[in-house]
């Protein structure tokens, strides 16, 4: 899409191969929403969560008792979450990717190389037999994520048009309930799925940018510095602990 015009008369959505009119529309595009003229552009962050996995290690599997399938998660704010497959691989995750400048994401939240790199070794830090062993795949996907870990569901300048974003790496479940409400939205239907208290919420902004990008890049850095010492029964250093607290004082949730 390259320009949405929203207004008395209906909804315009222009794109490339032609125009759309309607009388109403639905912006749901995800981390895209921040892009520098999109509808959302100062309540979202922009981040990535990646996984790798392994060749098949059935063995490995076998000597730890890890044979029934569990999907198993960490309590970081930087998440690490991982399960085995059915052939006998650990799929395992990271939460907290580098965070974009902007919406240019230029690939980097789909293979980001530091990223996976991290999780390789996190991977092998909480399965040492796994040395020698490889990884076969590894990729990675966008997170919008709002100020509150809520969703985030705004009319658009006109009233005919609402954006829906920021389900920070929990929306299986949330973008049902968002789903039904921009439906009723959209159909100006007075019901229980329109009067939610996420809808048009008091606006909670994040910096601008570039503030927004080294702010939250060096926020990132010093939790993970952080859980990594506590991780390794280390007291983390005054810096990274100054500096993790500052999303608390500023009103953002970061926690799980």
């Amino acid at each position: 899409m390259q320009r949405l015009h929203d207004g008395p008369g209906g909804v315009e959505a222009r794109t490339a191969s032609g125009t759309v009119r309607a009388g109403s529309a639905v912006v749901a595009i995800g981390g895209a929403a921040k892009a520098r003229r999109g509808p959302l552009r100062n309540a979202l962050t922009v981040t990535s969560s990646h996984i790798v996995l392994t060749e098949p290690v059935p063995e490995v599997l076998e000597e730890i008792g890890w044979t029934g399938g569990e999907c198993i998660t960490d309590c970081r704010t930087m998440l690490h979450y991982f399960r085995t497959t059915p052939d006998g691989r650990i799929a395992f995750g990271l939460g907290g990717g580098r965070i974009s400048l902007g919406a240019r994401l230029r690939g980097r939240v789909e293979l980001d190389r530091e990223v996976v790199a991290l999780a390789a070794e996190r991977l092998r830090a909480y399965f040492p037999g796994l040395k020698g062993r490889r990884l076969t795949h590894a990729w990675g996907g966008p997170i919008d994520v709002s100020p509150t870990h809520l969703p985030l569901v705004a009319p658009l300048r006109g009233g005919r048009s609402f954006a829906a974003a920021g389900y920070t790496g929990n929306g299986v479940g949330p973008s049902h309930m968002v789903g039904r409400t921009l439906a009723s939205l959209a159909l100006d239907r007075r019901d229980d799925h329109s009067r939610l208290a996420f809808i048009d919420p008091a606006p909670q902004r994040v910096p601008p940018e570039p503030f927004h990008w080294l702010g939250g890049n060096t926020i990132r850095r010093a939790i993970m510095s952080k859980e990594h010492a506590e991780s390794e029964n280390q007291t983390p250093s005054f810096i990274s602990r100054a500096i993790s607290r500052i999303p608390e004082l500023i009103g953002f949730h970061i926690g799980r």
